[in-house]
């Protein structure tokens, strides 16, 4: 049973992308993971700078890095910030590959990634940029499948679940193969 961290890049009251996380991470558990999902709001962290490689790095940081390690792989729910993905979240990323925690931080970490929004492409432009950090800068290994979750507003039933079939499916693949290959990897 592969161990899944869920988090969303954002921690407003309300924010669809933790309530995608909410969703994923039951999604997930149902596939047969062992879900741990976490605020990055309960991680407070100051910006990063070249201090961190020398200074001493923040508690939060080495919980959080300590709780990546801990875990076969990751659910990333991203909002869209002016077609990017948000700072706090690039920050958060940060922290976790620089802190030694006596694991491997997000190289080779198994990595999905989606994100909703009220918007017609739903995070469709942050999550490719967020794709290309993840692998090139950090060197995680991303599922193929991603979620972008347009009109996110209005993407949910009464049941907690997207409406939409197609985005259900799109989801299922998702969850599967991040289950999948999280169970694999060492």
């Amino acid at each position: 049973m592969p161990k899944i961290l869920v988090f969303a890049g954002s921690w407003r009251p309300g924010s669809m992308n933790t309530r995608l996380a909410t969703l994923i991470a039951g999604n997930l558990r149902d596939a047969g993971a062992e879900v741990t999902q976490i605020s990055l709001g309960d991680y407070p962290l100051p910006l990063i700078d070249a201090r961190a490689f020398h200074d001493e790095q923040p508690q939060e940081a080495k919980a959080l890095a300590a709780l990546v390690d801990a875990h076969d792989g990751l659910f990333i729910a991203s909002p869209e910030y002016n077609s990017g993905y948000p700072p706090a979240l690039k920050n958060a990323l940060d922290w976790i590959s620089i802190v030694r925690s006596g694991g491997p931080g997000l190289r080779e970490k198994v990595v999905a990634i989606g994100g909703a929004s009220a918007g017609n492409l739903g995070t469709y432009r942050c999550l490719t940029q967020l794709r290309t950090v993840l692998e090139l800068g950090f060197g995680a290994l991303l599922v193929p499948e991603m979620l972008a979750v347009s009109g996110a507003d209005k993407a949910y039933g009464e049941d907690g679940d997207f409406i939409d079939k197609r985005l259900k499916g799109m989801r299922d693949k998702m969850v599967a193969r991040l289950v999948k290959v999280a169970a694999l990897h060492p």
